[in-house]
């Protein structure tokens, strides 16, 4: 049986970690299966795999001890092809490479960070990203957005690329529980590039409960923002209670394709997303695209209150159509067993 590892460079409950960890049961009656990370998280105990290799140096951008002794263990359980899936990671198998020309290397783009958070180095990063690419067998793109900005952003070869749509698989669905307010929610990590600011500040005037389920460096500051009707969460692990809530609304600078908004999706709620990388392709008449400011946020707030049976009804047959795992899983078998052949 073939050996496939998955890469990430942390092991938190994040949108990369639960594609990862769908992966790894899609793919595990067709491959052995092994997972690499930075610490033994939330991806290490949720997931079941023949061997975890864990190692805090892959947080450094580049370490010649974490690329050598990574490189000494796919070589001994002699893996088949990498699949990494965040920045470090996408440099490490890509190095690997170099000293181990047996395995084949997929780089998964959540978003080209090279384009959206490079800053002042944002031409170096992207130069190196495209260097990079000459390495990778292929680069899978989780959004069509994604795989315009390869190939024409970054110049990356169209024969390079490969675009599989994020799929999850559904969440399931519970009796919602009565509620005089309509309840929004927001699923997130609260860090940049995520702007739940701006999502409490446009909804401190209506008469809706605001519940925020996601913890980090910006629960303080966003506290000091809060009122009556805002509800910190904290982190959930496998947070999956959708169906209690009537919206779902994500604001960001920058996304890739997700996932949040998929679960949201898969139970039915009417979605409001930045109208930043891929959130375009997750709406079809079932929510509202939306600039970063509270005007246009509190718009389509209410617009969803006024459509919610029409948006919450084509919210889940898109994400039926386009987005569930159980239908897709053969193309992403399909596509891993073709890279190693």
């Amino acid at each position: 049986m073939k050996k496939i590892l998955f890469l990430v460079t942390k092991s938190i409950n994040g949108g990369a970690q639960k594609w990862t960890k769908e992966q790894i049961e899609v793919c595990s009656d067709a491959f052995k299966c092994y997972l690499g990370t930075g610490e033994d998280g939330w991806l290490v105990q949720n997931t079941s795999v023949e061997n975890s290799f864990i190692d805090a140096r892959i947080y450094k951008r580049f370490c010649i001890t974490y690329l050598m002794r990574f490189v000494k263990y796919i070589k001994i359980n002699k893996i088949d092809i990498i699949v990494a899936s965040s920045a470090n990671a996408g440099i490490y198998a890509r190095l690997a490479k170099l000293f181990y020309r047996d395995v084949k290397v997929v780089y998964v783009t959540h978003g080209w960070s090279s384009i959206y958070n490079g800053g002042k180095l944002k031409f170096l990063y992207m130069f190196i990203e495209k260097q990079l690419s000459k390495i990778s067998d292929s680069i899978l793109c989780v959004s069509k957005n994604d795989y315009d900005n390869a190939k024409n952003i970054l110049k990356i070869k169209e024969n390079k690329l490969k675009l599989l749509p994020n799929s999850i698989f559904p969440m399931q669905s519970t009796a919602k529980s009565r509620n005089l307010k309509l309840k929004v929610l927001t699923v997130a990590r609260l860090t940049p590039p995520k702007r739940v600011d701006l999502l409490i500040d446009a909804l401190e005037h209506l008469d809706i409960e605001l519940h925020i389920v996601g913890d980090g460096p910006l629960r303080e500051e966003l506290s000091l923002l809060k009122h009556a009707n805002t509800i910190f969460h904290g982190e959930v692990d496998n947070f999956h209670d959708f169906s209690q809530y009537d919206i779902f609304a994500l604001i960001s600078d920058s996304e890739g394709l997700p996932l949040s908004a998929l679960e949201a999706m898969s139970c039915g709620l009417p979605l409001v997303l930045s109208d930043v990388g891929g959130c375009s392709e997750l709406i079809d008449e079932n929510g509202f695209l939306v600039k970063n400011n509270g005007a246009a946020i509190e718009k389509a707030i209410l617009n969803c209150i006024e459509n919610l049976e029409f948006l919450s009804k084509n919210s889940k047959k898109l994400f039926d159509k386009k987005f569930n795992l159980q239908n897709n899983k053969h193309l992403y078998l399909e596509y891993y067993k073709k890279m190693i052949l």
